[in-house]
């Protein structure tokens, strides 16, 4: 199972998964709430490397980003995330507000 878990699984998951396989199995709340916190934390840790890495290589001059892809992706990103939940989550709390001042 886990051979299969961390093949096609990232890193973080096959953690995450691990942790709550050992949590079920032996009860070790606290074992497995440091095993979660450091997965978590090493999974931030090499996300942050990367980032250093990357802006290294822009200070540098080694990499230009294609910036206005990346900002024209977001954009598309943060429009599609409004269209699925965001404007469902506006007119709930809307709705909420007015009952609340009614």
């Amino acid at each position: 199972m886990f051979g299969f878990l961390g093949s096609h699984l990232s890193e973080s998951v096959f953690i995450g998964v691990a942790a709550v396989v050992v949590l079920l199995k032996f009860r070790r709340y606290r074992a497995v709430g440091g095993a979660a916190i450091g997965a978590v934390s090493s999974a931030a840790t090499v996300g942050v490397a990367i980032l250093v890495v990357l802006f290294g290589l822009v200070a540098l001059g080694y990499w230009e980003p294609p910036v206005s892809e990346i900002v024209g992706d977001a954009l598309a990103a943060g429009r599609a995330l409004y269209d699925v939940a965001g404007e469902w989550v506006l007119r709930q709390t809307v709705e909420r507000l007015e009952e609340f001042a009614a």
